[in-house]
């Protein structure tokens, strides 16, 4: 769990914000995240591509359209944990919450 914080810490406030959507929505499409975070679609993308290298990321195939796929956490990390996050020097985020 130590080591799932450190890395969280080390990641961009964009993409310590779609892992946050994604722990509280599971599973979105970008056009949906884009949407939830008000981030641009680039910047989501890239968050997304951050994710994935740390291994958090799960990807899925979107049935509604074969174009899209479905973005969520894997399911170690699908339930929020009580942490707090450096979002931004000098602030924090603190997140405590139930799986639904």
């Amino acid at each position: 769990m130590q080591e799932i914080k450190k890395t969280l810490e080390e990641l961009p406030p964009s993409a310590k914000l779609v892992f946050k959507v994604l722990e509280y929505r599971g599973f979105l499409t970008q056009k949906e995240i884009a949407e939830e975070t008000f981030l641009p679609p680039r910047t989501v993308r890239y968050a997304l591509n951050r994710l994935k290298v740390e291994d958090f990321l799960q990807e899925k195939f979107y049935f509604k359209d074969a174009r899209q796929s479905l973005y969520g956490l894997i399911p170690t990390l699908a339930k929020p944990m009580a942490t707090s996050i450096p979002v931004q020097e000098g602030m924090t985020a603190t997140a405590v919450g139930t799986s639904l």
